[in-house]
């Protein structure tokens, strides 16, 4: 039973390669935590899945990013894209 709802199984090893390009992508500290979840959008105009990294930084410092694809179809060059701005972002 899923209790979240919208959430997608992820396969463990691409989950921590898109955690270590992100960690690489932002020179982030070891105790920043990065958490990647694939979600289904069911909002018009959204894609049907999508990947969400999330930096948690601190008590209240999330930051969230939307890359527009499967886990799985996320690659090193799109983490790298979101440092340049070039996908959805949305901090807390």
């Amino acid at each position: 039973m899923n209790l979240f709802g919208g959430r997608r199984g992820i396969d463990p090893d691409q989950a921590d390669r898109i955690k270590s390009w992100s960690r690489s992508a932002w020179a982030l500290p070891e105790e920043t935590t990065v958490m990647v979840t694939e979600l289904v959008c069911r909002e018009p105009g959204c894609p049907p899945i999508e990947t969400v990294i999330a930096l948690l930084e601190g008590p209240g410092k999330t930051t969230q990013f939307k890359i527009h694809k499967t886990a799985g179809d996320v690659t090193q060059r799109d983490v790298e894209e979101l440092v340049r701005g070039g996908h959805d972002h949305h901090g807390k």
